[in-house]
């Protein structure tokens, strides 16, 4: 038995459904929505749903492209100079939740049997969907503004560990700080330089000066390999600044033991202290 679909509407409520999901996404992570961007990546979404009935495909293939058609979405939508993984992440929770609660309150009204037409079969109209979409995207709304408070913190605590030497400094929790390594897309945490003294060499310390790695290759050959030079640009200009590749990277709420472990480079910086006087730059995005 044949099933009538309309091709319109099928792609109105995904067209939709993406954008919501989208618009939620952002609000999460804190970005800016780019509604160009945004209407063709959720464009993209409701004519590949509609494309998809027709594929003569299904399992394990068929979910590797939505899975790639997802990414190629947050590309669109979010771009790729940030992390488009996270991004896609985040949209799949998102996604998720969103049509969790979705399916949990369209259960909850066929059980409470108020006589609507709508909700009584397997199907389900249009209104009701909508309906069930708005309900649904308020209570994510919600709690992607109750995860933004948990990672919007001004401070945190980050444990460093080099070589067999650690040590703990408070940071100040900074959006803006996008720095990033550009060959493996690692995000960079800025580190007064001076407070690192004891974990690593003066050797270091004067490469970060100077911005010359060659006398430290001929004296730490071990620490040389794991340095490089980033490019960064600053309100008073451009440069390079000293990135080094850690044993280990914990972050934590401030005052606490840092347990989280993060995936980042360390940036010395000649700066004596950052915002309120912390030694350390943290990128927001790290607290997720």
């Amino acid at each position: 038995m044949g099933q009538t679909v309309y091709v319109d509407l099928f792609f109105m409520i995904n067209f939709s459904m993406d954008f919501l999901c989208f618009f939620l996404s952002s609000q999460l992570l804190g970005g800016k929505l780019k509604l160009l961007r945004t209407l063709l990546a959720a464009a993209l979404g409701g004519v590949y749903a509609c494309v998809a009935l027709f594929l003569p495909f299904e399992g394990f293939p068929a979910f590797m492209l939505d899975v790639l058609l997802c990414l190629l979405m947050c590309i669109i939508a979010f771009g790729v100079a940030r992390s488009v993984f996270l991004h896609t992440l985040v949209y799949f929770a998102v996604s998720m939740t969103l049509g969790g609660f979705m399916s949990a309150l369209f259960t909850l009204l066929n059980r409470a049997d108020l006589g609507i037409e709508a909700v009584e079969s397997d199907g389900i109209s249009a209104w009701v969907l909508a309906l069930l979409a708005l309900i649904s995207a308020a209570f994510a709304l919600v709690g992607t503004k109750f995860f933004r408070r948990r990672t919007s913190a001004r401070y945190a605590s980050v444990a460093f560990e080099i070589g067999g030497k650690a040590k703990q400094l408070r940071a100040f929790c900074d959006s803006g700080n996008l720095l990033r390594d550009p060959i493996s897309g690692r995000v960079c945490v800025l580190v007064s330089a001076q407070t690192l003294k004891g974990v690593v060499g003066d050797e270091v310390i004067n490469a970060a000066r100077t911005k010359n790695v060659a006398p430290l290759a001929s004296t730490d050959a071990a620490m040389a390999r794991r340095v490089r030079l980033i490019p960064a640009k600053t309100a008073t200009g451009e440069g390079c600044l000293l990135a080094i590749r850690p044993d280990k990277i914990l972050v934590g709420e401030d005052g606490d033991v840092p347990q989280k472990e993060v995936d980042a480079y360390i940036a010395l910086s000649e700066a004596q202290s950052f915002a309120d006087g912390c030694e350390v730059l943290l990128p927001n995005e790290l607290l997720i």
